[in-house]
């Protein structure tokens, strides 16, 4: 049986949505689509202060940046890069982005090896203006 890590789960405009993390991937869910990421596919991840007001509630998409918003809220949020698959990026609205964060760090891809702590990019906190890293 799988290990689940972290759970969140929140309800927007009477739909249900969570967020997981389990020992080999992290998912995401708002009705009636879920989301599956495996954390040697994560690339970096950090968090951004806010998700911009136009790209609304529930679950968003941004084709052109390759990106997919799961946005229960528009206040601090995680944003995860993948090193493959179409969405490239995927921001997840959890309520605690820092201990989202530290607990995706502290699973056995989190040893400092990994892509997820290896990026220098996301150690310094770079914030992501027009959908590119500061970095870029």
């Amino acid at each position: 049986m799988e290990r689940l890590i972290y759970d969140e789960k929140s309800y927007r405009m009477l739909l249900p949505s969570y967020f997981r993390i389990y020992e080999d991937r992290v998912e995401a869910y708002f009705w009636p689509y879920k989301h599956m990421i495996p954390l040697s596919d994560i690339r970096g991840i950090e968090t951004i202060e806010k998700i911009p007001w136009y790209v609304g509630w529930g679950l968003r998409i941004s084709p052109f940046r390759k990106k997919l918003y799961f946005a229960t809220h528009h206040g601090r949020s995680v944003e995860i890069e993948r090193a493959s698959a179409y969405w490239r990026r995927v921001v997840l609205s959890v309520k605690d982005p820092e201990k989202f964060t530290s607990t995706l760090r502290s699973t056995s891809y989190g040893d400092g090896a990994s892509p997820i702590c290896s990026n220098p990019v996301v150690e310094a906190g770079a914030v992501e203006e027009f959908g590119r890293s500061a970095h870029d």
